[in-house]
């Protein structure tokens, strides 16, 4: 075994000849047993150890070599392990590599792939990567950087995945090795490294984006021009390991790229953007590297920044609730704001909702660190800001009210107002506006820009707005306002009033409608006006009146003005008492102008009728004097017009309608919501009277009373039910003001008494009701000789109804005459024993004789 030893040491073409013959054999199998065995008496066999691999290379490396190209895959398999461990053995010279290379060029680096199969490509570029970490400490390689270009380029875009993972490595070893012939070469190996990015495989794209951060620290600027797009692009990749190596990468750039200084507004957005992605641990990595960054630019620019350090500020009083980046950070944005706005702007204009997210959350951190320094690009940033907040996408919205609110920080009001103040006709000027409230400070806002925000939101153009993203905006907008001005916003509490109230008159919805009452309350806190909103309506209501100037023939259902005066006839409470002057004109404008749309009528005088029942609310702190005068145009010039007959179905419903409202005025104790309370929450001892004397009765019942009898004869049902309950407070009213006279009575009854046949049953039981309010608020002493013949048509049409098919009808006649059997029992008994054998209904006239019976003993 010795002399074996030795004789591969002094002979070793002689030792391997039997296998170096058979390598020329047509069997794949005794080739591949062959280099099998020189693998083994090379490296393998103990007795072989210690041989000289410089003696036995040149002998052996030929016959391997073309093993690289053998058909057999298995044969190329051994032979590339062979050479790798050659590599691993011989000594660092460059003359080995003058034959490994140019080889592994021709099965791998060339134009075509000669290596067909994907694991013998990956032992390839495996060695090729063992021969750069053998070599990396020594100056031997520059001379093979094209075959190593050729090859890396050439595997970078091999469709076997190990292959790309190793080219990477390798193109990160080699432009730390050969970084001279690397820069100058650097080109080359971006494009092929680039088309990785979109790999379906993370740990591809991972790698890649490690080698395109080598290749750019070692390469040149056009290197950083074509490779900086393509990693923004994937800062939106899905997978988080692959936003972690962006990050990381170009944190690296902006550290230690040497012409970092002319690409600082490429490399920023990357970083910042990073500051706002969703994973905690890629956020926790973007800020430590930001604030390495802007300590490294501190330091690097000392003697610049030194002025600017001795007159370093602490946190301002008035910051956002986040941590301030270091001073380093904020000169860096400074400096570059003004290059990555347009960009921002350009980019906000995207069809990619996604794109527009992560833009509009650079805007934030962009604002953030610019503090001040972004006043100078107001203008630029206001506009990106009504554009992202006009985004379909709420995500895309919420970054930008972020971005808002941090501006009003910093930016004085002075600086954005003029630049929004021609844009508040739209809703997304509104929401900038009421984000950036949200971040200013109070003191710099009370003055000048409150009073003309508020001036411009409150013109009836634009607070009349039933659009519901400006509706909403507007609310928000005065909300903002409250809050931080609190009660400096004393010179435009009226303002504020009409721009909530207006909402609260037409609101889109119900939601809006109570934001606005939300904000009329708050309204009422500030100004200290009482505990109920009535106190707010009663400092303002006027001014809104006044601003109904609108012609009432032109009012449809959605008109502004009417909503406002349907608002506070229902919502003003006592506060419209003072104000009656006002309401008067508006109400006979709009209810005694026959050609005024009929549905507009109808909902004001179903507002009125709601006044008229709440009187002892809205009416509890009015003069008499204007109550009378009010009541005076109520009655004659707008009920009872509207009662007169006129042919048509819309004439009918405003018929029907002045009738309820003829009822509502004439209840004498209406019932009401705030029953024996004020609107303000105190006792009301106050009672108010609308027809409190005699002398206020007697001139309506002349006009009213006929009005009445006819209207109780109308083709609608529902004015033939209202004209009875206006007939029977009447005549109550009459009654207890001393003026029920005989001639009234006999004037309603007769009407009233045709009624009892009416088609409608509600129609009769009203009429029974009335009857029996008509006669027991008879004048009294009431002459039933003089007047016989009413009371015996009086009992001669209700006892025939007491024979009537509908039992609860019965019932209602039953009890009516029993109540009216004081008008002349004698009468009743006479007639009820003259006829009782003609009636079915037996029972009921025997309880009715037992009654009268018993009354006249």
């Amino acid at each position: 075994m010795s002399s074996l030893k030795a004789e591969l040491k002094s002979n070793p073409k002689g030792v391997l000849e039997p296998y170096i013959t058979t390598l020329q054999s047509e069997s794949k199998m005794a080739r591949k047993q062959a280099f099998q065995k020189i693998n083994y008496e090379i490296f393998e066999n103990p007795l072989n150890e210690g041989c000289d691999f410089t003696i036995i290379f040149p002998e052996i490396y030929a016959y391997v070599l073309k093993g690289f190209s053998d058909p057999s895959e298995g044969c190329r398999e051994m032979s590339i392990l062979i050479i790798s461990n050659f590599i691993e053995h011989l000594p660092l010279n460059d003359y080995y590599l003058t034959y490994i290379l140019p080889v592994i060029v021709r099965r791998i680096g060339c134009a075509e792939i000669v290596e067909e199969s994907e694991e013998v490509r990956l032992l390839l570029i495996e060695l090729v990567h063992k021969i750069l970490i053998k070599y990396k400490n020594i100056q031997l390689l520059t001379s093979f950087f094209n075959d190593f270009t050729s090859i890396l380029t050439k595997t970078s875009t091999d469709p076997f995945p190990k292959v790309k993972l190793e080219t990477c490595e390798c193109i990160i070893l080699l432009s730390k090795i050969i970084d001279r012939e690397f820069h100058l070469q650097c080109e080359s190996f971006i494009k092929p490294v680039l088309s990785n990015f979109a790999h379906q495989h993370f740990r591809v794209r991972v790698a890649a984006i490690r080698a395109i951060g080598a290749i750019v620290i070692s390469g040149n600027a056009k290197c950083f021009e074509l490779s900086i797009t393509p990693m923004a692009e994937k800062l939106f990749d899905e997978n988080t390991q692959v936003r972690m190596q962006v990050t990381l990468e170009v944190g690296n750039w902006m550290m230690k790229y040497k012409d970092r200084y002319s690409f600082w507004h490429r490399m920023i957005p990357l970083m910042l953007t990073s500051l706002s992605d969703v994973m905690a641990d890629i956020r926790t990595t973007a800020i430590k590297l930001w604030s390495e960054i802007g300590l490294q630019y501190l330091e690097e620019n000392e003697e610049d920044l030194k002025k600017k350090l001795d007159f370093l500020k602490d946190v301002p009083t008035h910051y956002p609730d986040v941590k301030r980046p270091n001073f380093g950070c904020r000169c860096l944005v400074q400096t570059n704001i003004g290059k990555i706005v347009p960009a921002i702007g350009k980019e906000m204009d995207g069809w990619q909702s996604d794109a527009r997210l992560r833009v509009a959350q650079l805007l934030c951190w962009l604002v953030l660190c610019a503090e001040e320094g972004a006043t100078q690009h107001a203008n630029a940033i206001v506009k990106i800001l009504m554009r992202g907040a006009a985004d379909e996408d709420a995500r895309v919205v919420l970054e930008i009210k972020r971005a808002a609110e941090l501006f009003g920080y910093f930016i004085m009001p002075e600086t954005w107002w003029p630049l929004l103040e021609a844009d508040v006709d739209g809703w997304p000027a509104l929401t900038v506006i009421t984000n950036i409230l949200k971040g200013s400070k109070p003191e710099l806002v009370k003055g000048k820009v409150m009073k003309e925000l508020c001036k411009e939101l409150a013109d009836p153009d634009r607070c009349r707005v039933r659009k519901p993203k400006y509706q909403s905006n507007l609310v928000h907008v005065t909300e903002a306002l409250m809050s931080l001005c609190g009660q400096d916003c004393a010179p435009v509490y009226e303002d504020l009033f009409i721009i909530n109230f207006t909402v609260y008159a037409m609101p889109y919805d119900d939601k809006m409608q109570f934001l606005a009452l939300s904000n009329l309350d708050k309204l009422r806190q500030l100004e200290d006006c009482g505990r109920t909103l009535t106190t707010l309506y009663d400092k303002h209501i006027r001014r809104i009146l006044v601003d109904i100037t609108s012609d009432a023939l032109t009012w449809t259902l959605l008109t502004p003005d009417r909503c406002l005066l349907e608002c506070v006839l229902l919502n003003a409470g006592y506060a419209m008492g003072s104000q009656l002057h006002l309401l008067a004109p508006l109400l006979r404008e709009c209810l005694a102008t026959p050609q005024v749309d009929p549905e507009v009528k109808l909902k004001v005088f179903t507002a009125l009728s709601t006044v008229l029942l709440r009187r002892q609310t809205n009416f509890s702190k009015c003069d008499t004097d204007k109550l009378e005068s009010f009541l005076k145009i109520v009655i004659e010039e707008i009920i009872v017009p509207n009662l007169v007959w006129a042919p048509g179905r819309t004439a009918e419903a405003i018929r029907t309608a002045a009738a309820a409202c003829l009822c509502s005025a004439l209840q004498d104790d209406p019932q009401t919501c705030l029953d024996d309370k004020g609107a303000d929450g105190d006792a009301n001892d106050k009672k108010v009277n609308l027809f409190p004397s005699k002398e206020c009765l007697e001139p309506l019942l002349e006009r009213v009373v006929p009005l009445v009898c006819a209207a109780a004869d109308d083709n609608s049902a529902l004015t033939r039910q209202h004209a009875l309950r206006a007939a029977a407070c009447l005549a109550t009213l009459a009654a207890t003001r001393g003026c029920f006279t005989p001639e009234l009575l006999h004037k309603m009854y007769f009407v009233v008494l045709k009624r009892l046949d009416d088609s409608s049953d509600k129609v009769r039981s009203f009429a029974v009701r009335t009857v029996r309010t008509l006669f027991s608020q008879r004048p009294r002493p009431y002459d039933t000789v003089v007047f016989g013949a009413h009371v015996d048509a009086l009992y001669s049409a209700m006892l025939i109804h007491l024979d009537d098919p509908d039992e609860e009808f019965r019932k209602e006649m039953l009890a009516a005459l029993i109540a009216l059997s004081d008008v002349d029992p004698h009468l009743l008994i006479k007639k009820v024993k003259a006829n009782i054998h003609l009636y079915r209904n037996k029972a009921a006239y025997e309880s009715l004789s037992s009654h009268i019976e018993n009354m006249l003993k």
